[in-house]
């Protein structure tokens, strides 16, 4: 189109240039005739023979003729030349004025300077002018009709193939319309592309990055439409499932193996879930995840947790897990509030988890669920401090030189109903909900210091963990002190182990423990290591008996140069302060090999055990 209008100008402009040029040719092809026609006039008007012209009158009598455009006389009676311009020439006279021709009279007194008028030649001149011009002025429009209508054309087939999805065919402007077709495709291409990336982004907000599954914002936000759909009364599903595992999984082998844990979990829940179009996967939490089946009835929510269950089963037997996860399940009726809903569910997914291992539950009642799901877990955990049902599993750590003395890690499981196991992690967070922690960690330390005194010899070591909840409670540290006290045997052969961010979190309560620890003969051992900033201050404020890397730098440590440095950088210090260090989540025998030859003082994994019962 540019190359059109440069085009159009451009030919303008040369008849433009073409006017100007035959002005001027013809110009300098008549000025010939003009001179002459000039040069004859004096013979004509007998210039030469004129009187002596001494005053305008006279002068104007000589140009009656009005054959003159100029005359100038000069003679020695005249103090200044009498001259005579004739105003009435045409205007196109300018173009053709000849030089003045100069006579004199015959006595040689009187110059007399003129031009001639020409009206002859002028009028000629005049027609052929007009004749010339309007040729060109006709050629203009021409060329001005012809490019207008090319543009016209142009802009009709633009419009056309602009509008049309089909190839250009029988069109007059082949490559460009080729050409336009080509953009066309490239537009669509680039706007295709744009959309995939909206798209992507929208997955990618929507998307838990782990797990490939939609998130807590995805969920909530298909709870929610679901629950405020007034236009029809929905009916959909809803499962909770926990995976119950996780921390346990965490703190023992660290966080890829956890990470590998619940990308099983969403695995398991695919396959279950692959032929059943109307179920959508969340993943609304580290450990929890959803499914929301539309217009699913009862019975196949039941076939579903049914399915789940065999392959939780399968998985917990294959990896030798105590559970894998636990499922609560409700409906979802719209006009009812996303809480309401949550809060029935969290009611189904807490009775599942004390109906046996990977179990589920359906709650359909609707009554005040958070009170009642509260109230249920106390009842479970007071059933539990009643009952002392709970059993002592213990994890070997293994000494790699001989001035460390090894000893074995307790853990705790809980036991409801029909001796069915109750996770330990959902335990103790609704007993920190309801306020119980310090009931419970007390009859945790009753049945360690109980079975202890069957099993010490002196040579056996124990290690024990406390809660951030209760190292920050006093009353508990003073009764803690009188058992140990009264326990003294038992206390020398106690580690209490407590987390470094809960020791970092409040440096004055925990000097204040490992004090007492001091006291009373016992020892003392910060667990997660190395994953805080301050970890080395906790070294010269607390002077721990152990310290035990966190999982999390060890795995992988063979082959990870940076871990090696820190994790050197943590024995040197240690060994300074006359701290012995251990390894946890040791899984591979490169890991341990490794850590040998940085003369780690002991190690604890499944490579050495799993843990057993006490």
């Amino acid at each position: 189109m540019n190359n059109y209008k440069k085009g159009f100008w451009t030919s303008n402009f040369i008849i433009l240039i073409l006017a100007v040029a035959l002005t001027v040719i013809i110009k300098f092809s008549l000025m010939p005739f003009f001179i002459a026609q000039q040069e004859s006039l004096a013979s004509q008007l007998d210039l030469r023979n004129v009187p002596t012209i001494t005053t305008y009158d006279q002068l104007n009598a000589t140009t009656t003729s009005n054959k003159l455009a100029y005359l100038k006389v000069s003679n020695p009676e005249l103090t200044s030349p009498l001259i005579y311009v004739n105003n009435k020439m045409p205007i196109i006279s300018f173009l053709f004025e000849a030089p003045s021709t100069t006579i004199f009279s015959q006595e040689g007194q009187q110059i007399i300077e003129y031009r001639a008028a020409n009206y002859g030649l002028l009028k000629t001149v005049t027609q052929i002018f007009i004749a010339l011009y309007g040729a060109l002025i006709l050629i203009s429009l021409c060329i001005n009709l012809f490019y207008y209508t090319i543009f016209k054309r142009i802009e009709k087939t633009l419009i056309q193939e602009i509008s049309s999805d089909e190839d250009p065919k029988d069109i007059p402007f082949t490559k460009v319309s080729e050409q336009l077709q080509e953009q066309k495709k490239l537009f669509h291409q680039s706007l295709l592309k744009q959309e995939q990336q909206i798209s992507l982004l929208a997955r990618q907000i929507n998307m838990d990055n782990l797990t490939g599954l939609n998130n807590r914002h995805a969920f909530r936000k298909t709870l929610t439409e679901i629950l405020n759909d007034e236009s029809e009364q929905t009916h959909a599903i809803l499962f909770i499932l926990r995976a119950s595992e996780l921390n346990t999984i965490n703190s023992q082998r660290g966080f890829q193996h956890g990470d590998e844990y619940i990308v099983n979990i969403a695995n398991i829940l695919n396959r279950v879930t692959e032929k059943i179009a109307s179920i959508s996967l969340y993943r609304v939490s580290g450990s929890d995840f959803a499914m929301i089946a539309l217009d699913m009835g009862i019975p196949d929510a039941q076939r579903v947790a049914k399915n789940l269950k065999i392959q939780f089963d399968q998985y917990q037997i294959l990896n030798k897990l105590d559970s894998t996860a636990y499922s609560g399940i409700s409906s979802i009726i719209s006009g009812q509030l996303p809480e309401q809903v949550l809060a029935r569910t969290d009611m189904a997914l807490a009775k599942a988890q004390i109906a046996g291992v990977n179990s589920w539950h359906f709650e359909q009642n609707d009554s005040e669920e958070d009170h009642i799901g509260q109230q249920h877990w106390r009842v479970i955990i007071e059933d539990v401090i009643a009952k002392r049902a709970l059993m002592l599993l213990h994890q070997p750590i293994q000494a790699l030189h001989r001035n460390m003395k090894g000893y074995q890690e307790i853990y705790t499981r809980f036991l409801g109903e029909n001796n069915n196991m109750i996770p330990t992690d959902t335990i103790f967070a609704m007993a920190q909900r309801l306020d119980m922690i310090v009931k419970l960690e007390q009859l945790i330390l009753e049945t360690v210091v109980s079975q202890c005194r069957h099993k010490t010899d002196g040579n056996v070591r124990w290690g024990v963990n406390l809660t951030g909840t209760a190292i920050q409670n006093s009353s508990f540290i003073v009764w803690l002190e009188r058992l140990l006290l009264r326990e003294p045997n038992i206390a020398a052969c106690l580690i209490f182990e407590m987390q470094e961010e809960i020791l970092d979190s409040n440096l004055v309560v925990s000097k204040r423990v490992f004090d007492m620890l001091k006291r009373t003969g016992t020892r003392s051992a910060i667990c997660k290591f190395g994953k805080g900033v301050g970890s080395f201050r906790l070294f010269k404020e607390l002077k721990p008996d152990f310290v035990k890397i966190d999982a999390s730098l060890i795995n992988n440590i063979e082959h990870d140069s940076a871990n090696q440095q820190f994790v050197r950088m943590i024995i040197d210090v240690a060994h300074r302060m006359d701290c012995k260090v251990i390894a946890e989540g040791i899984e591979h025998l490169g890991q341990k090999q490794t850590l040998e030859a940085m003369y780690v003082d002991g190690i604890q994994g499944f490579l050495i055990a799993r843990p057993s019962p006490f």
